[in-house]
C-alpha cells in the first residue's frame, strides 16, 4: 500500500509539472522546431507516466529509449548554441537512467527517474531560456 502511494505521488507530481508546462508555455518563446521538440518531450513524459500507472515497464522503457535517442541527437547538432547542446546532453543522461530503471521494473525507481527528467528539463529552462524574461518582469 505504501509503495502504491509513493509511486502515485511521484506520478501525480510529474504529470502536473508536464501538463502545467505545456499549458503555460507560450509558442512565442521558441522557434517552431524547438517548440515541437519540447512538446514531443512533454508528451513522452506524459505517456511514460500513464504507462507507469498501469505498471507497463516495457512501454516506459521504449518511450524513455526514444526520448534518450532524440535528446542525444539534438545535443549533437553543431549549429545549436553550446549551452543548449549541453542541456540536451544532460537530459539524455537522465533519460538513460530512466531506461535503466525501467529495465529493473522497480516502480519507485522509475517514478524517481521520470521526476529526474522533468527536473533536469526545468532546471535548464529556468537558468537559460527564462532568465531574460524573469529579469524584465522584475
Amino acid at each position: 500500500m505504501k509503495k502504491i502511494f509513493v509511486v502515485s505521488s511521484a506520478v501525480v507530481v510529474s504529470a502536473v509539472l508536464a501538463a502545467g508546462g505545456v499549458a503555460m508555455a507560450q509558442k512565442k518563446h521558441a522557434p517552431k522546431p524547438v517548440w515541437g521538440a519540447m512538446v514531443a518531450g512533454l508528451s513522452d513524459i506524459q505517456n511514460m507516466t500513464a504507462a507507469l500507472m498501469v505498471f507497463d515497464m516495457k512501454r516506459v522503457e521504449k518511450i524513455a529509449d526514444e526520448l534518450q535517442k532524440r535528446e542525444t541527437f539534438i545535443s549533437n547538432i553543431e549549429r545549436l548554441p553550446e549551452p543548449v547542446r549541453k542541456g540536451h546532453a544532460v537530459v539524455a543522461e537522465a533519460a538513460a537512467k530512466l531506461v535503466a530503471a525501467a529495465k529493473t521494473g522497480e516502480e519507485n525507481d522509475v517514478a524517481n527517474a521520470i521526476n529526474g527528467v522533468v527536473l533536469t528539463c526545468n532546471a535548464c529552462h529556468f537558468d537559460l531560456r527564462d532568465a531574460e524574461r524573469r529579469k524584465k518582469a522584475n
